[in-house]
C-alpha cells in the first residue's frame, strides 16, 4: 500500500451564479466578494471580485465523502451523516454525534475510528485537553482568473413573490427582493494528502500510528477518491442552487499524483498547464500529470482516469 499526494487545479466557467451569498440587507442579498491584487506596469491594482469560499467547497466535498462512506459501510458519525459538520466541537456535540460519553484521553483515536468524514476532514475538539486534527484535504477560494478581472461585473437581479388574489395572503402579497449574480471563469484548487488518513496526528509521540486496519484504510482512500471524482464531475458545491443553478463547465483541469507533496501550478494565469509541465521537469516525485481541456473534449475522461489510476497506484499496481 502506498500513500500519495493528489493536487487538482483547474478553470471553471460559471455563468449567472449566486453560489456564495454572504449577507442580506433588507431585501438585498449580497454575493461574496474578495480583493485581488495584480501587478501592473507601474505598481499594483486591486479588484473586488465575486468569489466562492473554500468553506463552501469543503462542505460540498465532505457531504459527498459522507455519502460514499455510508455506501461502502464505513463508519460516519450521526451529525456528519446528516450533512451537519460541527465535527466534535465540544463534549455536547461529541456525545450527540457518537451516542457516547467523551473520553478526553483518547479523543482523536475514538473520533478517527468512528467517523470517516472527521478522519479525512479534520476537527477541533475545543474542550479541556484541546485536540486539533488538521484536515487531510485543502481547498481555497475560487476567484476569477487574471484575464477576466477587468470584465467581471456583479448585478442585482429583481425578483418578486406574487400572491395577490388568493385567500392565503391578504396583505403584502407582492414582495420584491434583489439577489446579486455574477459570471466568471473561476480558478479551482484542491489538494489531498493520504498519509495520515486512518492514523493519529495530534500527539507527536504517536503521530502516524494506525487507528484502523490496512484493509479499512484502503476502503477509506477509495471512498475519498470516488468522492473526488463525483465532486469534480458534478460540481457539488455552492448554495442557492435551487433557483440559481449556474450554467457551468470546466475549461481545463490538471490533476497531479505524486509520492510526495507536489502541487499543480496556480490556474490564476492562462499558462498554468505549461507551468505545471515545466515544474515537473525540474521537481518530480514520481509525479504523474493528467491534463484535460475543453477544446480536447477530454475533461470527464481525464478525471475518471486520474482517479482509477490513483486507486491502482495506492495498491502498488
Amino acid at each position: 500500500m502506498k500513500d500519495l499526494f493528489i493536487s487538482v487545479r483547474g478553470r471553471l466557467l460559471l455563468n449567472v451564479e449566486a453560489m456564495n451569498m454572504v449577507e442580506s440587507l433588507g431585501n438585498y442579498v449580497k454575493h461574496r466578494k474578495v480583493p485581488v491584487l495584480v501587478p501592473q506596469k507601474e505598481g499594483f491594482v486591486t479588484y473586488f471580485v465575486p468569489a466562492i469560499s473554500g468553506e463552501t467547497i469543503a462542505h460540498g466535498f465532505q457531504k459527498i465523502i459522507a455519502e460514499e462512506a455510508v455506501k461502502n459501510n464505513l463508519p460516519v458519525c450521526k451529525l456528519c451523516k446528516a450533512g451537519v459538520f460541527l465535527k466534535s466541537t465540544n463534549k455536547n456535540v461529541f456525545e450527540e454525534a457518537f451516542s457516547n460519553k467523551s473520553d478526553d484521553k483518547n479523543i482523536e483515536e475514538v473520533i478517527v475510528k468512528n467517523c470517516t468524514v472527521e478522519d479525512i476532514g479534520g476537527f477541533l475538539y475545543a474542550e479541556k485537553g484541546n485536540v486539533k486534527r488538521t484536515s487531510n484535504f485543502y481547498v481555497g477560494y475560487m476567484i476569477p482568473v487574471k484575464e477576466t478581472l477587468e470584465h467581471v461585473v456583479i448585478d442585482p437581479q429583481l425578483h418578486s413573490r406574487y400572491a395577490l388574489g388568493t385567500k392565503f395572503v391578504s396583505e403584502e402579497g407582492q414582495r420584491i427582493y434583489y439577489v446579486e449574480v455574477s459570471s466568471s471563469l473561476y480558478t479551482f484548487s484542491l489538494d489531498l494528502d493520504t498519509r495520515y488518513i486512518g492514523k493519529l496526528t495530534f500527539e507527536y509521540e504517536n503521530a502516524g500510528k494506525d487507528v484502523v486496519t490496512g484493509e479499512e484504510r484502503i476502503k477509506r482512500l477509495d471512498a475519498v477518491l470516488d468522492s473526488l471524482k463525483i465532486f469534480l464531475l458534478e460540481n457539488c458545491f455552492g448554495a442557492k442552487k435551487t433557483r440559481f443553478l449556474p450554467t457551468g463547465d470546466w475549461d481545463s483541469i490538471v490533476i497531479g499524483v505524486s509520492d510526495n507533496t507536489w502541487t499543480v501550478s496556480s490556474p490564476f494565469t492562462e499558462s498554468y498547464i505549461d507551468n505545471s509541465i515545466k515544474k515537473k521537469s525540474k521537481v518530480d516525485y514520481n509525479t504523474e500529470l493528467y491534463i484535460g481541456r475543453k477544446i480536447d473534449n477530454n475533461i470527464d475522461e481525464t478525471i475518471i482516469t486520474a482517479v482509477e489510476k490513483t486507486k491502482q497506484r495506492i495498491r502498488g499496481k
